[in-house]
């Protein structure tokens, strides 16, 4: 799939966002600057042929993440880097809770248990698409809104529901926050994780289209692409 379909699917025209890598501690011709450190590497974007490029690039630098903002960010943020990449330093600063312009979306990651820094093994993603399709079923029967976006992170599945662009303000933070952790205490597997901590409105989401690189890439750990699921 294109990056590019990503930003149609989560924005609406001329909206802004943030697209953030990590792992790409060099220089190159695709970003201004050196990324030193965690080899962060940033930009805001407000149209979808920008953003695809963007990823795209940092995908062929094969970053081991590459992100981007789930709900869109105020439009004064677009001049740190309009529609191209920087590298971070000390003092780059990154979008903070609140500079989101509203509550969208709302996220649910489910994550296969297993050690820190290694991809999934296939029997673990099937763990988690199993629990995501007992979750959509779930909230099917509370009447909860049925428009939503199901994803391969590359490791884990995603359920990202439609919300009503919701003020960004600390009752709907709150709201948003304890409808994760309802479904994480209810769902929470011994094999897959419900992430608890992905509700603040400043999450950073894998960028549908790139790969995920954690760990070395084995047979039984292999690094994989992520993408987006029409059914689960």
């Amino acid at each position: 799939m294109k990056c590019s379909k990503v930003y149609d699917l989560f924005f609406q025209p001329g909206e802004v966002c943030e697209i953030r890598a990590y792992g790409l501690s060099r220089a190159s011709k695709d970003w201004e600057g050196w990324a030193g450190g965690a080899g962060i590497v940033y930009g805001y974007f407000d149209n979808a042929a920008a953003f695809g490029q963007a990823a795209e690039s940092l995908e062929r630098h094969k970053a081991p993440g590459i992100y981007f903002t789930l709900n869109p960010v105020v439009p004064e943020l677009l001049a740190r880097a309009a529609n191209r990449l920087r590298a971070a330093d000390m003092k780059s600063p990154t979008t903070a809770d609140d500079d989101i312009l509203c509550l969208r979306w709302l996220p649910i990651d489910l994550d296969p248990k297993r050690p820190t820094g290694i991809s999934s093994t296939d029997q673990e993603i099937e763990e988690a698409k199993k629990l995501a399709r007992k979750i959509a079923a779930w909230l099917a029967t509370r009447e909860c809104v049925d428009d939503y976006h199901a994803g391969f992170s590359g490791n884990g599945i995603h359920l990202v529901y439609r919300l009503p662009d919701l003020v960004n303000s600390e009752e709907s933070r709150e709201l948003v926050r304890d409808l994760v952790i309802v479904l994480a205490a209810r769902f929470t597997t011994a094999k897959v994780e419900v992430d608890q901590k992905v509700f603040n409105p400043a999450r950073i989401w894998k960028l549908y289209g790139t790969t995920a690189r954690k760990g070395d890439h084995t047979s039984a750990r292999p690094h994989r692409k992520s993408y987006l699921l029409e059914d689960i």
